[in-house]
């Protein structure tokens, strides 16, 4: 079970799919810029709700009603995509970080939020004393529990929601909906002038490849696929078309199949873990994976599993992470 959270948490492309948030009317980002931390709301974990703050009722992606504060001021975030909120300019006083901690790209971000845990620890968030709980989690049943202690607002269940809606969705219900349109605008300027960079030719087709542990995985339409397809221009490969045709997020394979799913580029996600690093080398040493031709002519670009993520910020770093790997594959050939 523990291989399954963590699989999911790696894709949760959201988790996809374990694992911030507190809202305030401040400044919004001016632009995408994940390696500097938003002016935005910090909650304060000291200070106890304060129970005459206005309230609205928003329907969450559920279809429950649910009533929160117009403005959340001490905010727990149960999911794997804490950068949702920290993009634009949330920062919550308590998040499920125990998984995700040590591999998201943007770990300078989360200091000074509170760990409850993966799965969360019930007493921790209620510690924490939350005036509104942001649930994007796939176990729902984690939901009865989060209901007792405060309003409680599924945004997503780590599922392959585009991240646009469900951002602007969670924008929304804190209150920051004109800090959200700011991000995406300034992302989708900073993607297309990436795209340009790259100069493809339009008939690449691409596969993404993770290895987890001692396990290897194709993407279909989450993590780090999002971008690739959907903001540079490569299309999927035949096989991977097909697991996106069928909504599927990821699917194991073995070294024999691999050819089934190739395109002209492979990006492969790995990690510095014992058991990932002994299985890179097995794949990269097996003669399927020499005579794959994107292989022979040098065209599978490394990168860390951190950016398999959706969240805003790493899809933010990650633009910048595919331009220094292909220029610099580029420049050795």
């Amino acid at each position: 079970m523990f291989k399954k959270e963590r699989l999911l948490s790696l894709l949760g492309l959201l988790l996809v799919m374990a694992f911030l948030s507190a809202c305030g009317a401040t400044t919004a980002p001016a632009a995408p810029d994940a390696g500097k931390a938003n002016a935005g709301t910090e909650t304060s974990k000291d200070a106890a709700p304060d129970t005459k703050l206005a309230t609205k009722v928003v329907k969450d992606v559920q279809g429950r009603e649910v009533e929160v504060p117009v403005q959340a001021q001490r905010v727990v975030y149960v999911g794997s995509n804490p950068g949702d909120l920290l993009a634009i300019g949330v920062k919550p006083i308590g998040a499920t970080l125990s998984v995700i901690a040590s591999q998201i790209a943007y770990p300078e971000q989360i200091k000074g939020i509170e760990d409850v845990g993966y799965p969360y620890s019930q007493e921790k968030v209620l510690a924490l004393n939350p005036d509104l709980i942001i649930f994007d989690d796939w176990d729902e049943k984690g939901l009865a529990a989060l209901e007792k202690i405060a309003p409680t607002v599924v945004t997503g269940l780590d599922d392959a929601t585009p991240t646009k809606e469900r951002v602007m969705f969670t924008a929304d219900v804190l209150g920051r909906t004109e800090a959200a349109e700011a991000w995406f605008k300034a992302y989708e300027e900073k993607a297309k002038a990436t795209k340009e960079k790259l100069q493809l030719k339009g008939d690449e087709t691409a596969v993404s490849l993770l290895l987890l542990g001692k396990e290897m995985y194709v993407m279909g339409n989450q993590g780090l696929n999002t971008t690739v397809y959907g903001q540079l221009g490569f299309k999927p490969s035949p096989g991977t078309q097909k697991l996106v045709d069928k909504n599927e997020r990821f699917v194991d394979v073995s070294n024999e199949v691999l050819p089934d799913y190739m395109g002209t580029d492979i990006f492969l996600l790995t990690d510095g873990g014992n058991e990932t690093v002994a299985l890179q080398q097995q794949l990269m040493d097996s003669s399927v994976w020499k005579t794959i031709p994107a292989v022979q002519q040098g065209r599978v670009y490394i990168l860390d599993s951190k950016f398999n993520y959706d969240d805003p910020l790493t899809l933010d770093l990650l633009l910048d992470e595919i331009v220094s790997v292909m220029s610099a594959k580029a420049n050795k050939k």
